[in-house]
This record gives C-alpha cells, structure tokens and sequence, in this order.
C-alpha cells in the first residue's frame, strides 16, 4: 500500500534510506514551492522565461534530521521578525526557528495563510549544533543522485537564486536546482534570530 499523506511519504523513505538497499547515489529530499508568479526578477522574465508558479528543489539528507507535518498553532510567531521568520516550535524536545524557505529565497510565497506547514527540520555539524525548520509547500519524497547527474553550471535558473545553489539535476526532463545547505546557514546566521 502506498502512503497516502507527503509526510507519510517522506517517513517511509526515510525509513528505506536506513536499510539500505537502496539505488546508487546520495539521497536528496525534493519538495517544491508554490511562489507568487510575480516574484522573480525582472532580468529573467525579459528573457522570454515561462513564468511558473510552482518550483521544485533539491536539499541533500546529510543534514536532515526530520520531516513534519505541523499545525500552524503549535508554531509560536516572533515580534518584529523579517517576513522569511515564521516563528518558533518543538519537536523531539529541541526548540528550534521556522523559516519559511521561499521568503528565504525572496520567492514571495503565500504560506501567511497556511493552516498546516510541511517542515523540514535540519541540523548543523558544528560542535554543539543548532536546529532549524524550513517550512515548505510540499514534501515529494527522496531521490538519490550520483555525482555525474549533477550540473554545476546553473545555466538558466533565476540568476537571485544562483548563490543559495549548488548545482542542479534534471529530473522528469526538468531542472531542478540543489540548495546548499552551508549557503543558507549563513544567510540565516545574518538575520540575527537570537
């Protein structure tokens, strides 16, 4: 039987990402934001690009402690934050900030209406790590990917976008760009959430 919820999706890939039998390659966890159509740049829509109002991305798992499906009351919101701050929650007793990605990414998302969030929750490796959540619009499960399907160039994407990337895959004849994880801890480590 398949799982018929996103997050019950992602636990069961999770769940097969332990076993191990898995096909080749590193596992990246795919999800998509839903933007306002107006919000890329001006530069790339004079190139003729079609506008779209759903994008899919790439995070790899190294960092992933957990996926959730959380109800925006459990998440407490914070006075006086930029807009990309949902607010702050707990899950597995650790305390950590929402953020909402596609603000992040100054996307311009529509999730200030959300009665639920799909939240992806990360990890650092520093030596006493720090958690946080990505709040996203739809979990779409676990893809692996070996280091040759993965394009460096950026070619083509949103050119905003090009410094919180690592690379890019196509999948079902689409290229879908890689977050990197460092870039976005520093950008978050700006935003000064105490």
């Amino acid at each position: 039987m398949i799982p018929s919820s996103p997050a019950a999706r992602i636990q069961t890939n999770l769940q097969e990402l332990f076993q191990g039998n898995l096909a080749p390659g590193d596992a990246y966890i795919r999800f998509q934001l839903t933007t306002r159509v107006n919000s890329l740049p001006r530069d790339y829509l004079r190139q003729g690009k079609k506008v779209i109002s759903n994008m899919t991305f790439l995070l790899s798992m190294e960092q992933v402690r957990e996926s959730l499906l959380a109800e925006a009351n459990r998440i407490t919101p914070l006075p006086n934050m930029p807009e990309s701050v949902i607010g702050i929650m707990n899950s597995k007793n650790q305390v950590f900030c929402v953020f909402d990605l596609a603000e992040l990414l100054r996307l311009h998302s529509q999730s200030i209406f959300y009665r639920q969030y799909q939240i992806i929750v990360l990890q650092t490796r520093w030596e006493k790590p720090i958690y946080l959540g990505l709040a996203v619009t739809h979990l779409q499960g676990i893809v692996r990917l070996t280091p040759e399907e993965i394009d460096s160039s950026l070619e083509g994407l949103p050119s905003h976008l090009i410094p919180y990337l690592s690379g890019a895959a196509q999948l079902e004849k689409t290229t879908t760009p890689i977050l990197d994880f460092n870039c976005l801890s520093d950008t978050l480590a700006k935003l000064n959430i105490n």
